[in-house]
């Protein structure tokens, strides 16, 4: 295996995780895009703040993380909903 096809499998066996990151924070728009070849969203949506009603933010956020998040949302929302 040489180099390239090395690194091609590093990048796919990150997905996994990234993608199940993303979707335990509701984040379903992102694991749909993510998967539609435009993989480089998973990772953001990895590292995104979660949806506040998702099982990640009540099992992780705290009071302030969790006003973040409600910011975060409500921004995210105005953006693909207009």
């Amino acid at each position: 295996m040489n180099a390239l096809e090395l690194a091609g499998v590093g990048v796919g066996l990150s997905l996994v995780p990234a993608t199940v990151v993303v979707a335990l924070k509701g984040r379903w728009t992102l694991v749909i895009a993510g998967l539609c070849l435009l993989f480089p969203l998973l990772w953001y949506g990895a590292f995104a703040p979660a949806n506040p009603t998702s099982w990640w933010a009540r099992r992780f956020y705290g009071e302030k993380r969790m006003r973040d998040a409600e910011h975060y949302q409500a921004r995210w929302s105005r953006t693909f909903a207009e």
